[in-house]
């Protein structure tokens, strides 16, 4: 078992997911820990906007109460839609469709805090507005960075 696997990605794929009927999301993938590289690829077979990439976090430990034991996760995500960036109304429509699901991810996260499932770091959440040339596509969308918590017990002791 996996910190990045079992916890990680078990967690949050299925929020992800959740933006696919909410939102028209196609696609979400989590990163090779090659940058852009996985989606770049993808784009050449399969449609992956709007989409969601997850680039593989870095971790580290943290205790609670001398008892639980959370991998301490620093997430970084990005929110994609197509955008012609010569056409600003169309632009800036992108921009507030990623931003708007880059706030749902956060929502539902801070619910699941509230809920004891993570250990989200509210103070650390950052959202900034990216574009992106992937190839012949120009995306505009939203960074989404945080630290999140997720009980690890199972994998560490």
């Amino acid at each position: 078992m996996t910190p990045t696997d079992d916890i990680f990605w078990k967690y949050l794929s299925p929020i992800l997911d959740e933006q696919k009927a909410d939102s028209g999301i196609v696609y979400s993938k989590m990163s090779d820990a090659n940058g852009m590289d996985r989606i770049i690829g993808d784009s050449r077979s399969e449609d992956v906007y709007p989409g969601i990439f997850v680039m593989r976090p870095k971790y580290r430990g943290n205790i609670i109460d001398n008892a639980l034991l959370n991998a301490l996760f620093e997430l970084t995500l990005f929110v994609f839609f197509k955008g012609d960036t010569d056409e600003h109304n169309s632009e800036d429509q992108a921009y507030r469709n990623a931003e708007t699901v880059a706030c749902k991810i956060v929502n539902r996260l801070q619910h699941d805090r509230f809920a004891g499932k993570n250990y989200l770091d509210f103070d650390s959440v950052t959202l900034e507005p990216v574009q992106y040339q992937t190839g012949v596509d120009a995306t505009c969308g939203y960074e989404l960075k945080a630290r999140l918590g997720i009980p690890a017990n199972h994998i560490f002791c």
